[in-house]
């Protein structure tokens, strides 16, 4: 018959190999809980680098798209011209011309206006209509069924260009000619240069794949988005670089571990010594790192042994660390670095909480804006004005904008607010308001600039769903009707009227 003590051994569980396991345990969830936080938080980096490259590529999309149409608008305006069609009608070949000459004097940015007749031959003197050999050239060679074509010419060192050709009719529909504009390839680039960020490229690819115009370089390896141009039959290619785990994050991560590691040995001795009354306080760590690697905020740790306190307060310190660290992450992704305004994902996630107000009955209006002029800051004073005005006009938004409304910046000098509670008559207050808060912000920064706003502004529909691009567009076309007006207006985009 065995002795008791030797039973009572036999059942016996071994409480340092239960405490070797338990630690070891907490080892394993503090290195799960590290590697969690930094997996996440580089997912969460790259999904939002992501997003920020998209957001960036349908920006300069819109930016490219919206200097074409002008373009492609002064054409086909010309084209309807009644006096031009008079003229293709009755008029000589030097009073042709002579019309040619007064509309290219009036447009910027044309390097050259001619008129043909409907076989491609050119009214008056090609030299004096700046009309080179390879552009006319493609004018006798084009049909009217293809005068849509975009044309290209390189031929001339500093004068490359691309054509749109216009069919003149009369009232019956009868082709009379066509109207010829170049327009130089530094317009498209100059819209490349003011969307693309340091760092970052941009390019213009015509259907063939040749380059049209680029700007900027990455370097190493690149994100990359392309997009077409549909109505160009060009494509847009965006690339941005991918980040890698910097020097900088490598420490903080290393100092990370080496603080955890201190903070295990103590929690070892300190189990050892106390055995059972540690193991509650344990299981409370364990909780916490269990609620870093949800992504949710770790509750305080507390102790009642003075020996654990440095233990506790360093392990709060570390997963309020983290925790703050995604915080940021958070934020930055909804921030606009420059002017500090929420940025263009910042206003998708506001636009359906306004919209849901809208549609309970409250007037509320979406005002996209832009400095007049802005690329004139630019290009007399450098890009470090530049960001001075945009700066300023943020913090002129700031100081006109309520709390419960929203003022954020889409790219370049394009800003978008979010108002409630306002009418027509208070639309044109606000924007006085802001544009003399903004002269103001200007000279406190020591700019002496006259630049003007120019606004668009559309009402929320309160009857039907609409989306953040369809609102954009509607303030989008009222921003050009203001732009059409001159400098420094208001324009409301037709729809719902308030007050």
């Amino acid at each position: 018959m065995p002795w008791p003590a030797a039973v009572a051994e036999s059942r016996s569980i071994s409480l340092q190999r239960r405490f070797v396991g338990l630690l070891v345990a907490v080892v394993v969830l503090f290195a799960a809980g590290m590697a969690s936080s930094v997996y996440f938080s580089l997912r969460a980096n790259d999904a939002a680098e992501d997003n920020l490259l998209d957001v960036e590529a349908r920006q300069t999309q819109a930016s490219i798209m919206r200097r074409w149409n002008y373009y492609r608008e002064v054409a086909d305006n010309l084209a309807r011209d009644q006096e031009l069609i008079d003229l293709m009608l009755l008029g000589a070949i030097d009073e042709n011309q002579q019309w040619a000459d007064a509309r290219r004097r009036l447009l910027p940015g044309i390097l050259g206006l001619a008129l043909t007749d409907a076989a491609g031959e050119l009214y008056g003197d090609a030299a004096a209509q700046r009309v080179g050999p390879s552009c006319l050239r493609d004018l006798r060679e084009q049909a009217v069924a293809s005068a849509s074509r975009v044309l290209i010419h390189r031929d001339r060192p500093g004068m490359e260009h691309f054509d749109l050709i216009a069919v003149v009719r009369d009232a019956s529909d009868t082709p009379l000619g066509k109207v010829f504009i170049s327009i130089k390839l530094e317009r498209l680039q100059s819209v490349l240069d003011d969307s693309t960020r340091p760092g970052h490229s941009t390019q213009l690819v015509d259907a063939s794949g040749l380059q049209v115009a680029a700007s900027g370089q990455v370097q190493g390896e690149a994100r990359e988005r392309r997009l077409p141009l549909a109505d160009i039959g060009w494509t847009l290619i965006v690339r941005a670089p991918v980040s890698r785990l910097g020097s900088s994050d490598a420490m903080q991560i290393l100092v990370g571990v080496l603080t955890l590691s201190g903070i295990l040995a103590l929690l070892v001795l300190a189990v050892l010594r106390m055995r059972v009354p540690v193991m509650q306080e344990i299981d409370a760590v364990r909780d916490a790192l269990a609620s870093l690697t949800h992504e949710q905020r770790p509750p305080p740790i507390e102790t009642r042994y003075a020996e654990l306190v440095p233990v506790v307060a360093d392990i709060n310190r570390i997963a309020g660390q983290l925790h703050h660290q995604r915080e940021q992450l958070e934020r930055l992704s909804l921030t606009d670095t420059l002017t500090g305004l929420p940025n263009r994902r910042a206003l998708e996630i506001r636009f359906p909480q306004m919209l849901g107000l809208a549609r309970r009955g409250h007037p509320i209006a979406l005002v996209l804006l832009d400095v007049d002029d802005f690329k004139s800051i630019n290009d007399r004073l450098g890009h470090a004005a530049g960001d001075q005005a945009l700066i300023a006009l943020a913090a002129a938004l700031k100081a006109v904008v309520r709390s419960a409304d929203t003022a954020a910046r889409l790219a370049g000098d394009e800003f978008v607010v979010l108002l409630s509670g306002v009418n027509s008559a208070g639309m044109a207050t606000w924007h006085a308001r802001l544009s003399d808060r903004f002269r103001t912000e200007l000279s406190a920064a020591g700019l002496a600039l006259t630049n003007s706003l120019s606004a668009g502004q559309a009402w929320l529909a309160d009857d039907a769903g609409e989306t953040l691009g369809e609102t954009l567009a509607r303030a989008d076309q009222a921003l050009y009707q203001a732009k059409a007006q001159g400098r420094g207006h208001l324009v409301s985009a037709p729809g719902m009227k308030r007050g």
